[in-house]
């Protein structure tokens, strides 16, 4: 296993911008191309996939079928975010770009392709003739093992269920997975499939849940020491929280973990997740040294030697601050915002589900971060959460369901938009009036919308930086500045039509100070 040692640094997102370095740091090959476009697909980044799809000129190839194929992937993928006669005409789009692959090529992955998205496009009838003559296809191919047998059987299941017959779907689709066990994200970009098809054949997609890659986790828990003191766990306490959370682990059917290892409850479910052969994911506030001073030795020694145990394990870690000292109370925080929506992200990528373990004694502490914070969190965004009641009293004030964690004068999580005019630069003297009224005007009615979400506004020429209080409401006014941009009548107001809104956000710690040359 090849770990990987990535750090977040504020003010640049390392494990993002890695992909889209890769893509323009040197020239491609077809393969490599094709497989960058279809990472940022299975992202969820439908925009950037297809801008790299025409920059790296892939769809000039004509003798490739997955290359080919990527411009009926790119359809399909908007076809999913349309309802009714938008989403029918543009299957149907999608479908005829296959349906060219797989005339050039004849593989049945255009075919079943252009099969299924012409059932969604409403043509049943051409769908189902396709089917029948893809499984023929099949009946005269011999696969090699592993993925290419995997891809084999999942066809002759949608092949099935595009007819109808259920029922033998299901026990393809499961042979499928068998002859590939582990290769979860080709299973995740079937189940997806077959979630579509299902949808328009007006059948109930349950029966594809127990066929769902594992879930990923997110897991947190108490602090607690192995010598004595105020968060001393006697062994026989120790013993049944182990065993409480083996069973809930084996029950999970997880398959990939973030969290963070300090003393107690984290490097504990961190060691039965590595037993249970979960694919463990570390995030760590800050680098090793610090976090063993301060996470791991006032709780007692023999924590280090599990801590670096774990470590090794680990199939990535991530360091969240790069100040070796101060790590605070914000930024554990955020380090568990992190990790939360890692495990999230990863869900979101094999079409299953994030889960949530903690350990926990329903209370939270005077400083309201921590466990309880993590657990109120995820609880929010209604995730599947299970509660392992720690077993020791502790020193603890009433729940407080809307618990804020504030920093007065100090650093703040907070949610920045920062936008600017391509273009701009190029205006007229004469221009720049109108520049101001007709579209600086429009978007800072926007903005105002907010109201009091909006904690900080700074603008100059063209440019906007703003600060809100929380991710969703920035990614609200981001989305609003989008749309009122895109209904601007340039030429109208005699504005060049080139003019273009770039939109850029970020989330984490900020100090926030008065500007001594403003006064604010």
């Amino acid at each position: 296993m090849v770990r990987q040692h990535l750090e977040f640094k504020q003010g640049n997102i390392l494990t993002i911008s890695r992909k889209t370095q890769a893509l323009s740091a040197k020239p491609l090959s077809i393969a490599e191309g094709h497989k960058a476009v279809l990472a940022l697909l299975r992202a969820g980044a439908l925009e950037q996939a297809e801008k790299e799809f025409y920059r790296l000129h892939l769809d000039e190839i004509d003798d490739n079928e997955d290359v080919m194929g990527l411009s009926g992937r790119l359809l399909k993928s908007k076809a999913l975010e349309q309802v009714g006669d938008d989403r029918r005409f543009l299957a149907l789009a999608a479908a005829d770009k296959y349906a060219f692959a797989y005339s050039q090529t004849g593989g049945t992955y255009s075919g079943i392709n252009t099969a299924s998205l012409s059932l969604v496009g409403g043509a049943r009838r051409a769908a189902e003739a396709l089917a029948r003559e893809i499984l023929t296809l099949l009946e005269h191919r011999q696969p090699e093992p592993g993925e290419d047998a995997y891809y084999h059987m999942a066809t002759r299941a949608e092949a099935q269920l595009i007819l109808g017959d259920t029922k033998t779907a299901q026990r393809s689709l499961r042979d499928a997975q068998h002859l590939d066990p582990h290769n979860y994200e080709a299973h995740a970009s079937t189940l997806k499939q077959f979630d579509m098809v299902l949808k328009d054949l007006g059948e109930s997609t349950r029966w594809l849940n127990p066929l769902r890659p594992p879930k990923a986790l997110h897991f947190a828990g108490h602090i607690f020491g192995l010598v004595s003191g105020p968060h001393f766990l006697n062994p026989a306490h120790e013993d049944t929280l182990r065993k409480m959370l083996t069973a809930i682990i084996a029950d999970a059917k997880v398959g990939f973990a973030y969290g963070a290892l300090a003393a107690g409850s984290d490097i504990l479910i961190a060691e039965l997740l590595i037993e249970a052969g979960v694919e463990l994911h570390v995030v760590q506030p800050c680098f090793d040294a610090p976090f063993v001073k301060n996470s791991l030795v006032p709780f007692g020694e023999q924590w280090i030697p599990r801590f670096e145990a774990c470590i090794e394990a680990a199939a990535s870690v991530r360091y969240v601050l790069q100040n070796n000292e101060n790590v605070d109370d914000l930024t554990i925080a955020f380090s568990s915002e992190i990790a939360m929506g890692l495990a999230v992200l990863k869900a979101q990528a094999l079409a299953t589900v994030a889960k949530q373990i903690v350990v926990w004694d329903r209370h939270i502490s005077a400083t309201g971060v921590g466990t309880a914070r993590d657990a109120i969190l995820w609880n929010k965004c209604k995730r599947p959460q299970v509660v392992v009641p720690y077993p020791v009293p502790r020193n603890v004030i009433p729940f407080k369901p809307k618990m804020v964690l504030e920093r007065e004068n100090e650093r703040g999580l907070k949610a920045m938009v920062f936008a600017d005019v391509r273009g701009f630069g190029a205006l007229t003297d004469d221009q720049v009036p109108a520049f101001i009224t007709e579209v600086l005007a429009p978007l800072a009615a926007c903005v105002e919308e907010e109201g009091p979400h909006v904690k900080h506004v700074n603008t100059w020429g063209d440019g906007l930086f703003l600060v809100l209080d929380n991710v969703e409401r920035a990614a609200n006014v981001a989305l609003k500045l989008q749309a009122c941009f895109q209904g601007l009548d340039m030429a109208g107001v005699g504005l060049p039509e080139t003019l273009a809104l770039r939109i850029g956000a970020h989330y984490g710690p900020v100090h926030e100070m008065e500007d001594p040359f403003m006064g604010r």
